[in-house]
């Protein structure tokens, strides 16, 4: 079996960026993500969409709820 720690690491970061900080978590996911995929890492591709996914969706969240908090 093939050891994909970096993967691994993109996944996690793309995960928690959709609840905390998702600039920061999911810039540092793609980063992860694309050196997993740079050094063929069997689930690269996932990590960087997952990366992807939790900083785009943990933006929109992000809006969202700071939006409605400032509505009177």
């Amino acid at each position: 079996m093939q050891k994909s720690p970096l993967s691994i690491v993109a996944i996690v970061f793309g995960a928690v960026a959709l609840f905390i900080c998702p600039p920061l978590f999911g810039i540092l996911g793609l980063v992860f993500g694309g050196i997993a995929k740079y050094k063929d890492e069997p689930l690269a591709v996932t990590g960087l969409i997952v990366a992807g996914a939790g900083l785009a969706i943990g933006m929109v969240l992000g809006f969202v709820v700071f939006s409605s908090m400032s509505t009177p």
